[in-house]
C-alpha cells in the first residue's frame, strides 16, 4: 500500500519512532528479566522498524496488526499527554465564534 506523507509528517514520524525504538531497545537490553511482557516489547520494536522502513520505501505491506496497534497506542498516548482533545475543543469553539464575528463584519 502506498504511503503518501508530506516531508514534514515523515520527519515527525521518523523522529518519534526512532525515539520509541531507542527506549524499547534500551529496556529490552537493560531490563529483560523485569519487563512484564518482553515478547510484546520485541513485537512492538519490530513493528516500529517496519513502519520506519515503510517511510523510507513510501509503501507498506498490509495488514500489519502489530504496527497498527503500536501506532494506535502511541497516538492515543500523545493525545492524552498533550491534552489534545481539550485543545481541539477550545480551538474549535474560538474559531466558531470568530466565524460568526467575521460574518457579521462582512454583512454590514
Amino acid at each position: 500500500m502506498p504511503v503518501h506523507l508530506s516531508d514534514a509528517q515523515a520527519r515527525i514520524l521518523r523522529s518519534d519512532m526512532l525515539g520509541w525504538l531507542a527506549g524499547i531497545d534500551r529496556d529490552l537490553a537493560r531490563f529483560p528479566g523485569r519487563l512484564r511482557h518482553p515478547e510484546a516489547a520485541f513485537r512492538e520494536s519490530e513493528a516500529i522498524r517496519r513502519l520506519l522502513a515503510a517511510l523510507d520505501a513510501h509503501g507498506i505491506e498490509l495488514p500489519d496488526e502489530d504496527a497498527r496497534a503500536t501506532l494506535t497506542r502511541a497516538a492515543d498516548g500523545f493525545d492524552h499527554a498533550s491534552g489534545y482533545m481539550e485543545i481541539a475543543a477550545v480551538h474549535d469553539a474560538h474559531h466558531a465564534l470568530l466565524a460568526i464575528l467575521d460574518t457579521v463584519g462582512v454583512a454590514r
